[in-house]
This record gives structure tokens, sequence and C-alpha cells, in this order.
């Protein structure tokens, strides 16, 4: 079929792991015995691989937008160092704030330009040093890393907006384990699961995730564990927030990179990039309009998820079954699991193509790049073949998906912002959100919790309560009693006496 020049085409790929051991490291070296590099090098790397796998290393000095999610590093702005270094003077510079849906989002946002013909030619590209500079840390020495002083980015996708409320803070709910325990402990409870049932279960899932990192090349860790192994509380796996021990969450402590370029199909043609190296970005979607986390109707399903979802299917014409290639967001587990019962994705089939944040490795603000850039691979691969990539920031608020393939969409690229519609959470009062009750004191019933670790053993409880009309309430407690008790009954459903916010007792 003929393609529109302006239709947006991904046509490079690259990946870089860095590894390093603690000696090795203390030195300044990586396992190789070569100088350790740093995030700004890790982008460096990966962006000239992906124009070397695009067939077009020229392709770099031809770029008029460079794109970097911020990360862990100090650089004001990496992709105005970049741009200089590929010899792009001209090209746009854009940082994103940290929030898991934004590489997605400049995707989308370079693929739009692309279409509108005011690009031709975008990197997107981020990195994390974590491991080696942690490890510098631990034997006092300083990582060294550039200090590169540059102008503000020309283009900032923050948009900035209140993501936590005090009473949040104050219960305890300000790490991101905390939000997604609500989440598991209200499911598992709504499906009548039992605590050793649900603790099971995960771990089989993420265990399926870790089998899939096992076979991908640039995974952090390529040696599944059991499932037990993923499950169990151990000295080397400690609980950080109930269900989740440490193998159940984001793997942050990673040295890694990836890069993705994006052209527009008349650039890329002149270029030569040769045409078993494009995908297509078909669909994408975003939607970051949820109520804060106090204001939530339920912990049961995620509407801003759904909408985005259903829509990039929508707008592709397609179902859960078309999709030969998944990755949906595993920061932990409950992010996936509500993704996959909203798009209709039985847990049983392959639900990534890296391994997961906690396996592949989670490097805090650009895991996407590499879902993307291993999402290219197979689709190469398997010409025909469809992909689709997920991303959750925030709060659990803030959703992107990307519709992938090796051909071009029938109706061309196709873009959804649903920001402007209605969520569709309203509940029987019609409401689309839940009141959050001043101090109280009386009986209420546990809607659900985050159970948090320190040190191997349970030190607080964020509990959300609601009152008989309907209002919500956190309660916070630090009772070794009542945490114990936790962790040998289902709290949710309980009736609990609340004193000035303290938490007295269950009930029946």
């Amino acid at each position: 079929m003929s393609i529109d020049p302006r239709t947006p085409v991904l046509v490079g790929a690259g990946q870089i792991l860095q590894r390093s051991t603690p000696d090795s490291a203390e030195r300044g070296e990586d396992e190789a015995g070569r100088p350790l590099c740093e995030p700004l090098e890790l982008m460096e790397a990966a962006a000239r691989r992906a124009a070397e796998d695009a067939g077009c290393p020229a392709l770099l000095s031809a770029l008029d937008g460079v794109r970097v999610p911020r990360g862990l590093w100090p650089y004001p702005n990496p992709a105005y160092t970049l741009r200089e270094r590929f010899g792009a003077a001209a090209a746009e510079t854009a940082l994103a704030p940290v929030s898991g849906n934004m590489v997605q989002r400049m995707l989308t946002d370079a693929a739009r330009a692309i279409a509108a013909g005011e690009r031709d030619a975008v990197l997107v590209v981020g990195a994390e040093a974590e491991q080696s500079k942690r490890r510098a840390k631990r034997a006092d020495r300083k990582p060294g890393w550039t200090e590169a002083e540059a102008p503000g980015p020309d283009r900032d996708f923050d948009e900035g907006g209140q993501w936590i409320l005090r009473e949040e803070i104050d219960a305890g709910l300000a790490q991101p384990a905390a939000i997604f325990t609500l989440y598991e402990n209200a499911r598992r409870h709504a499906r009548g699961e039992g605590l050793d049932e649900n603790r099971d279960r995960i771990a089989r899932l993420w265990h399926e995730f870790a089998r899939v990192a096992e076979k991908n090349p640039f995974a952090w860790t390529r040696e599944a564990p059991s499932v037990e192994t993923i499950r169990d509380e151990t000295p080397d796996n400690r609980m950080a927030a109930y269900p989740y021990t440490k193998r159940l969450c984001s793997n942050l402590v990673v040295d890694l990179g990836a890069a993705v370029l994006l052209c527009s199909a008349e650039r890329a043609e002149r270029l030569g990039v040769a045409r078993d190296r494009w995908v297509f970005l078909q669909t994408a979607t975003d939607c970051m309009a949820t109520p804060l986390l106090s204001h939530r109707r339920d912990f049961l399903r995620v509407p801003a998820l759904e909408r985005a979802g259903l829509r990039a299917l929508e707008l592709s014409g397609l179902g859960p079954s078309d999709f030969a290639h998944v990755d949906l967001y595993s920061c932990f587990p409950a992010a996936v699991q509500v993704a996959a019962e909203a798009l209709g994705f039985p847990l049983d089939r392959p639900l990534t193509v890296t391994g997961g944040l906690a396996y592949a490795g989670g490097p805090f603000n650009s895991y996407v790049l590499h879902a993307i850039a291993t999402m290219m691979g197979r689709l190469r691969d398997a010409p025909g073949e469809l992909g689709l990539v997920s991303s959750i920031g925030g709060s659990f608020s803030k959703h992107a998906f990307g519709v992938y393939g090796t051909e071009p969409a029938e109706s061309g690229f196709q873009y959804a912002d649903l920001d402007a519609e209605p969520d569709g959470s309203a509940g029987p009062d019609g409401s689309a959100e839940r009141e959050l009750a001043p101090a109280f004191r009386g009986t209420a019933r546990i809607e659900t919790y985050s159970l948090r670790y320190t040190e191997g053993a349970p030190s607080v409880a964020s509990f959300s309560c609601l009152l008989d009309d309907g209002r919500r309430i956190w309660v916070r407690s630090e009772d070794p009693d009542v945490l114990a008790e936790m962790l040998v009954r289902e709290p949710c459903g309980c009736e609990v006496d609340i004193d000035d916010h303290r938490l007295l007792r269950f009930g029946r």
C-alpha cells in the first residue's frame, strides 16, 4: 500500500546494559575492566545503537528533536548535550517529568508533530546508572559524572498539578508500593481469595515474567527465580509492603539505557532506511484525568486506564486476541492485573516482552523505552503481527497506550486524548468520586489497606475506611497487636472503632 509521506515511523532502536561487581565499581570499572559509563554516556551509546539499527548513523545529525524523560541524574538538560554531540544543533530539546507514562506520551507527541509536518526526525532516549552510583557511594567514591552546563529545555512536558493530599501523606501513602497494595488487597478481598492463595498467584505471575527476562539479552536479571523464591520472605527478599516482597517490586537499581528513533516516512526513505526496519505507531491514547487517591470511587478498577486502553483497541479495530505481543506496565502485580482485566487479556498468556520492571529492570523513568525497543524487535521478526505497550504514571493515575505494527494502519496514525471525556466511574449515588471525611470518632468498615515493613518487620499500616454515609477516612496504625493480626486474618470488610483517626480494634 502507498504510505502518506507524513506517516510517523520508528526506524531504529538501541539498548545498552552495563554490569559491574562491587570491587570493579569501587575502581570505577565495569566487570570487563572498562571505565564505567555515566547515564549521559549510556544515553549516547543507546542512541548510536539506534541509528546503527536503522542502518543510518547519519540520522543523528539530521535530528530536529531530542527528548529525554527526567531521571535520577543531575543533568539540567541532557537533550541539549546529546544534540551537540550528534551535530544536530537545531534540534528542539525536551524533558518530561518523573512519571511512567511520559515515554509513550513524548513519543506520541512526536508522532503527532511529524504527521502535522512540524518535525521529521526525533530521538527519545533515557538511561540510569543507579547501581554503579550506589556502589561508588558505598565505597566513598564520587561517580565523577559530567557537570554539563546547558540552557533549559525548549520544551518541558511537566504539566504540574497536585498528585497527593496532606491526609494521604499523613496516612503513610507517599510511596508507590503503598498505593498499589491498596489495589492488590482490595481486589483480593473482592475475589474472595485467601491471603496465602493471593501470594501464590501473584508469585506465579511474576515467575512467568522472569522466564521472559531469561531470554532477553538486555534484561538485568536473567535467571528466573522460582515461585517460592519470589513469594517467600527471606533476608535477601524482604517484604516491602504486604503482600509484595522485594522480588515482586520494580527494580530501579540498574545500569540500563534505551533509545528509539522516529521519522516521517518521507525522511526515512530519503535517508535510505530499509523498509524491513520500519515499525509503525498505529494508534496512541493518553488519559490523566484521574481523581486523587482519597476521592477514587474504589480500589478495584482504574477507569482512566480502561478508557485509554479500550479506546486504543477501538481506534485500531482490534480485540485482545489480535495482539501477538503485549507489554503491560509492571511496576507491581496489581498494575498488570488491573490492566489485563480491563482489556480482556487472560493472565495465563504472555503479558511482557522484556520480563517487566522487576526482572528486565525498571530504570526509574525510562522503562517504557525498553518495552518499545524490544517490541520493535519482536515485530520485525514476525512481520504482520501486532503489539500493544501500556504505561502508568503517578499514583496509578496517568495512562498511555501504543499499538505497534510493521504496516501502517489503513486509516493512518490515530490518537485520542481522553482527559476531557467523562470517566464512567460514577457510583450508585451518581457521583464519580468519594468525599473525604474530616476527623471522625465511631465505627467504620475497612475498604482496603497497605501494610509496610521496616527491616523485615511490619511497621505501619494505612487503612481506607468507609463510613455509613459513603465517605472515606484514612486511618494509620503502628500498634504491634494490630499489625500482627493483619497477617493472620483478612482485614478488608472488618468493622473498626476509630478514635481521633486511631484504629482501636478490629471488630467482626
